[in-house]
């Protein structure tokens, strides 16, 4: 099972190596191949968001990725580019494993404090949805886990999941005060 991660942008990377004469704000239009990638120049706008500086497209390539990657950058995501010897090159990774969390929706009670959950995104109407791309994992309720057996968390509660560990190993948490809910 493996989830999307966000990305960041090491800037100050770049800024180890150039000066800000051949820097210019990029954003990613579609994979070219291994670690190189279509990209459009940006500029802020008078209320802080991002447009199109030009219609042109050129090359950048992430040097954060293996060139034999088949490309993990998403469509939409932007960064600082540098322009090394005519060649622009930007340093954008996946965040690290393990240290964040997402927003997940639960869908099955497994037992033993164990349920099935899906990662949500949020939609411009502040609603909750399945993210783009997600697909089900099992997650333990870290306060179920001390306080009895399972399934006390209802379908379709929201919790924030914690990815431990990665690959193979990648075990997801949340703690959600289950017997809260019967106190009224």
């Amino acid at each position: 099972m493996e989830r999307r991660a966000a990305y960041r942008d090491s800037l100050y990377r770049l800024a180890q190596i150039g000066d800000t004469h051949g820097m210019q704000l990029v954003r990613i239009a579609e994979s070219a191949g291994g670690n190189r990638y279509d990209a459009q120049a940006v500029e802020f706008t008078a209320d802080g968001t991002t447009a199109l500086a030009e219609q042109r497209t050129f090359q950048v390539t992430n040097l954060a990725e293996d060139p034999a990657s088949g490309g993990a950058l998403s469509a939409g995501a932007e960064t600082v580019a540098l322009d090394v010897e005519g060649r622009w090159v930007v340093f954008l990774q996946q965040a690290q494993v393990g240290a964040g969390c997402f927003p997940a929706k639960v869908l099955s009670a497994m037992g033993g404090a164990t349920y099935s959950v899906i990662e949500q995104s949020i939609t411009s109407e502040d609603e909750f949805q399945n993210a783009a791309g997600a697909t089900a994992v099992s997650a333990k309720n870290l306060a179920e886990s001390t306080l009895g057996s399972g399934t006390a968390v209802d379908v379709g509660t929201i919790v924030l999941v914690a990815m431990l560990g990665s690959g193979a190993t990648a075990k997801y948490v949340f703690d959600h005060p289950v017997y809260a809910k019967y106190l009224d």
